[in-house]
């Protein structure tokens, strides 16, 4: 039998000529695909960085913001210490280029002391006890019951079981009193730095606003910088 005569081994097709202009084509789209690419892929990859609690992105941008809200929150306390407006929003007049040297001044860091003060001091009356600290408070104490009422009892010995039965109340009541003053200090001295009484209806509402995004601004950037580093 003879072998299975293949055409294409005895006459094999002739190569194709290559395209020098299509692939040169070729290579600028692909070029310019990449070269356009970059641009979106140096922005996810920037965004990457601020939506992940791991990244470094957002820890940075979240002490960004600790710092400006603490210095925003200082501005009214700034100016009740002497100094004038931090930032020109309903303002007559500002610092402007003196922020250069700003820094060197006592009363701006005397400011930013009591307002980190004050911030955390609210901070703590808003958001109330840690769960298992409250719980660790309550199981120290739970066991204590007050005796009844003894009418035949002397009336040091009742005087005893009241001071026994609101033990520790006073100094609640204290602490209490003393967050009010420092909530009315931080809003005496923001409102008195900015005073929007007798402006514009549309005046009056931006400066009602802006100062409670002052007062607030200190608080939220520790909050944000606490979230960032996986803190609640």
């Amino acid at each position: 039998m003879h072998p299975e005569f293949d055409f294409e081994d005895e006459f094999p097709a002739a190569p194709k000529k290559k395209n020098d202009f299509y692939d040169i084509i070729g290579k600028i789209i692909d070029m310019g695909v990449k070269i356009v690419g970059v641009l979106p892929y140096i922005i996810a990859r920037t965004l990457d960085n601020f939506i992940d609690n791991e990244k470094g992105g957002i820890k940075v941008l979240a002490a960004f913001l600790l710092v400006g809200g603490v210095v925003l929150s200082s501005d009214g306390f700034f100016q009740a210490f002497g100094g004038k407006a931090l930032f020109p929003w309903y303002e007559s007049e500002w610092i402007g280029i003196s922020w250069l040297w700003v820094w060197t001044k006592v009363n701006f860091w005397a400011a930013v002391v009591v307002s980190l003060a004050a911030q955390w001091i609210e901070s703590q009356a808003i958001r109330g006890k840690d769960p298992d600290k409250a719980k660790a408070d309550y199981d120290q104490i739970k066991h204590h019951q007050t005796p009844a009422k003894n009418e035949k009892a002397i009336d040091l010995v009742e005087a005893r079981r009241k001071e026994y039965k609101r033990a520790g109340m006073s100094e609640r009541s204290v602490l209490g009193l003393f967050i009010l003053l420092v909530f009315i200090m931080d809003f005496g001295a923001t409102f008195t730095s900015r005073n929007p009484w007798g402006q514009l209806p549309t005046e009056f509402i931006g400066i009602v606003i802006y100062n409670l995004c002052t007062m607030l601004a200190g608080e939220t950037g520790f909050a944000l910088w606490r979230k960032a580093n996986g803190k609640n």
